[in-house]
């Protein structure tokens, strides 16, 4: 089979052969006859303990020989983490990088096309090993052109890109349109998913995951944690297909997913079903491709730092505590009147709770040298019910203690005030310090901290208890 590697940087990629373009042909190889099974649904309870036996050696193979040797997973930015970030949805730019005009129905058809493939896969998941999403919400959020012609009966809420950079593939391929595309890197998670203090322009909503790039004759597909890359007239012509095998596939490299070209790359002996993921093998999601799927959340939401939701039922990026609030913390931008240049402000909420107040086995928030008030600030992507906090003091025997006194002011919508009947306040070492106060609606949350004598401050982990809706 005709096969290519390499397309970007930092992703999963792989090119199908081109006589696969036009249609979900799906052949096996001669040593790959395979029976399928039905798909088994999870349950609300379902782990990796019900996974058929008869999986179990190849998916174990795969991860431990492939994904793990391989770094595939190692990014986060794949498609679960995309998940969590965007609290159960996904966005798309669709880049149209050909001559072709597209009609409203046709964009609108691939819309609905990408919520649909995206949920052929994450639909597995639900009820799976404290996975806490139901269907992912994906929407389109732009399209990137260069002729915005091409797009036909516009509409006033459709946003349109028309930015381009020179597509270096055009030099070694005469047919592939030179003029690129492009959405701006402002917006882009995939520019920006490292910085978890980063702030889109407009809001969580404007941002976009990943693109759906359509290519004037490209052949094949591509995928990763960047999207997705085939030709236009596959995605006009397979728009309306339930299950679309290049698509699907592609998809699959998005959650860490690997290739089988080699025989050297499968599992000793074979796969014990079709996979979608060895080009041409099958043209739909298989078990054994449910299970890998499954098998790889399983592994990654054991960090705990990259996956502190992951039993929260589907609230996004924070955590149910005992008494019925949620901590919001998760979801808000960090920021702080000073921090020392080694030090981190995005440690008051990664989730990691310390063993003591000098664990210096994960980032930390400090402010030395500086003395005096220092605060340290939450801001929130739209408007919560807060009422309690939970501190855990950074104290290091050196330069940082906990402070010898400190408020809780929330933003009233034009300045700062106290928060009401605040019990607690404590400075404890070694232990989170509890503060209750009246509920108050707000979308930012601050600690002013006074410290003790020539001592600066710091934090290991701040928490926020918002009421659960």
């Amino acid at each position: 089979m005709l096969k290519k590697k390499g397309m970007m940087a930092a992703s999963f990629s792989v090119v199908i052969a081109s006589s696969l373009l036009m249609g979900n042909t799906s052949f096996v190889s001669a040593d790959a006859q395979m029976n399928e099974s039905a798909v088994v649904a999870a349950t609300g309870d379902s782990t990796l303990a019900d996974m058929p036996a008869y999986l179990k050696s190849s998916v174990e193979w795969v991860w431990k020989n492939r994904m793990l040797t391989e770094g595939s997973t190692n990014r986060k930015n794949l498609i679960f983490d995309q998940i969590f970030a965007g609290k159960g949805t996904l966005n798309y730019v669709v880049r149209w990088q050909s001559s072709k005009p597209v009609t409203l129905k046709q964009r609108q058809d691939i819309a609905r096309m990408l919520d649909r493939q995206m949920n052929h896969w994450t639909e597995h998941l639900q009820g799976y090993d404290g996975w806490p999403y139901k269907n992912i919400k994906v929407k389109v959020v732009g399209w990137a052109v260069a002729n915005p012609s091409l797009l036909l009966d516009k509409q006033s809420d459709e946003v349109i890109y028309t930015d381009t950079i020179t597509d270096v593939l055009a030099s070694e391929q005469p047919g592939i349109p030179a003029a690129l595309p492009v959405a701006p890197n402002e917006i882009s998670r995939f520019e920006h998913f490292s910085d978890p203090n980063y702030s889109y322009p407009g809001g969580l909503d404007k941002r976009f995951d990943m693109y759906l790039w359509a290519t004037e004759n490209f052949g094949g597909g591509a995928g990763g944690d960047w999207g997705q890359r085939m030709n236009d007239e596959y995605v006009l012509n397979t728009v309306n297909a339930d299950e679309i095998e290049i698509t699907e596939h592609e998809i699959g490299h998005g959650f860490g997913l690997n290739d089988f070209y080699e025989e050297h790359e499968r599992p000793p002996g074979g796969f014990p079903t079709n996979t979608i993921m060895w080009a041409g093998n099958s043209d739909h999601i298989t078990d054994w491709d449910i299970w890998m799927l499954r098998y790889t959340w399983s592994q990654l939401k054991k960090d705990t730092s990259r996956f502190p939701s992951a039993n929260n039922g589907g609230e996004g990026p924070i955590d149910t505590s005992p008494d019925e609030n949620v901590n919001i913390a998760r979801a808000a931008k960090a920021s702080t009147s000073y921090t020392s240049p080694w030090e981190n402000v995005s440690a008051l909420n990664d989730g990691f709770d310390p063993t003591s107040s000098n664990d210096r086995s994960h980032a930390v928030y400090g402010n030395w040298p500086e003395t005096g008030t220092q605060w340290v600030q939450y801001d929130f992507d739209q408007e919560h019910t807060v009422s309690q906090t939970d501190v855990y003091w950074f104290k290091d025997g050196g330069g940082i203690d906990v402070p010898k006194s400190y408020k809780i002011k929330y933003w009233n919508g034009r300045g700062w005030s106290n928060v009401k009947q605040a019990k607690g306040l404590g400075t404890a070492a070694d232990q989170y310090n509890t503060t209750t106060f009246t509920p108050v609606k707000t979308t930012k949350l601050r600690i002013e901290m006074v410290s003790q004598g020539s001592a600066s401050t710091g934090i290991l982990e701040w928490k926020v208890a918002a009421n659960k809706l």
